[in-house]
């Protein structure tokens, strides 16, 4: 070998060798290796001694298996809860099947929402013909845990959109609220408390006679039915905002999973569970209507609220996503305090 051959052999292996100070990866690691550019694009990790021996590697779990209706429980919770990060790592498709879930998780809300109101209604009573502080326990609830990402999407979703190009601007989430993301803030979660002070305790009814009297048993007194249908409106309306438009730039793998898995169908079953409990809950005349009005409003205003966030952010995002159901929780409050005389009448 020349050492014309010697120099240009040293500079290839150098080149070959070189790693990029910024990204950390070697020319072995770009996209001229095809067995590594597609298993680094799935997000799954290289097996090195299948990538020595000329095997393609195996795909990882996301790939290779369906996710469990356990792993899309626990997807439904991190979607919904601040419940941290325990456990092992979900998939990506868990997010996929997590969408069962939804709806079910607004019930056990809503129930866990009048438990609390008797309880702290059993407590602290009355003042005047209001309740106060039960009033404020649900909210507080609400705020800490049960919509936490509800209303801080909410808030992070007016302080998106009403910049002066919000689909050109990065989705910070660490970044402080504008001032009137803060403001909307405080006025959402005014609103909820208001509406639910002004909640009032008509006497109890029941169907006395008919197919509905054999289930007396599902019919709390009328001052909770409001407080267990609005956290199941909300929750649907997730899937009312996942149905519109398409996911946007910023928006994490899991939601665009959630995102791609919903369809039209899912949006008219996982409407049956909120839907039936009104007109049951609102048709004390037996006018079943009066129900479907509600689940009708609450529908029209979530879907336009959800329309004008995708128009105007260019797509979804986690946060607008939470931010639909915020707003289809506080609308079913809204409706049903609007609708009471016909409910009660």
């Amino acid at each position: 070998m020349t050492s014309v051959e010697k120099r240009m052999r040293s500079r290839l292996d150098r080149f070959l060798s070189y790693h990029d100070p910024r990204t950390g990866l070697s020319f072995m690691d770009s996209d001229f290796d095809t067995r590594r550019t597609a298993a680094s694009h799935a997000g799954d990790p290289i097996d090195d001694e299948s990538h020595a021996n000329g095997d393609a590697p195996a795909p990882g779990p996301s790939e290779s298996t369906a996710a469990t209706p356990w792993q899309g429980l626990m997807a439904a919770l991190r979607m919904m809860f601040p419940v941290g990060r325990f456990g092992s790592d979900l998939p990506t498709n868990a997010y996929g099947i997590c969408i069962h879930w939804i709806v079910p998780l607004g019930l056990i809300v809503g129930l866990a929402w009048a438990g609390l109101f008797r309880m702290s209604w059993r407590v602290f009573g009355e003042t005047g013909s209001l309740r106060p502080v039960p009033a404020l326990a649900i909210v507080l609830l609400d705020c800490c845990f049960t919509g936490t990402f509800l209303i801080l999407g909410f808030a992070r979703t007016v302080d998106n959109l009403t910049g002066s190009t919000p689909a050109m601007r990065p989705l910070n989430r660490s970044a402080p609220f504008s001032q009137i993301a803060s403001l909307a803030l405080c006025l959402m979660i005014l609103t909820e408390f208001i509406l639910i002070l002004s909640i009032r305790p008509e006497t109890p009814w029941w169907p006395s006679t008919g197919w509905r009297s054999k289930f007396n048993w599902l019919y709390p007194a009328p001052i909770y039915r409001p407080l267990i249908l609005a956290p199941l409106w909300g929750r649907w309306g997730i899937i009312v905002a996942a149905c519109v438009g398409r996911t946007g730039r910023d928006a994490e793998p899991k939601v665009r999973a959630f995102v791609a898995s919903t369809r039209p169908l899912h949006l008219l079953t996982h409407a049956i569970l909120p839907l039936v409990l009104s007109v049951i809950y609102c048709a004390k005349g037996g006018n079943y209507f009066v129900g479907l009005k509600l689940g009708l409003l609450v529908f029209g205003v979530t879907y336009m609220a959800s329309v004008i966030m995708a128009r105007r952010g260019e797509g979804q995002t986690r946060c607008s996503l939470h931010a639909a159901a915020q707003i289809a929780q506080i609308a079913s409050l809204a409706v049903h305090r609007a609708l009471w005389s016909e409910i009660h009448g």
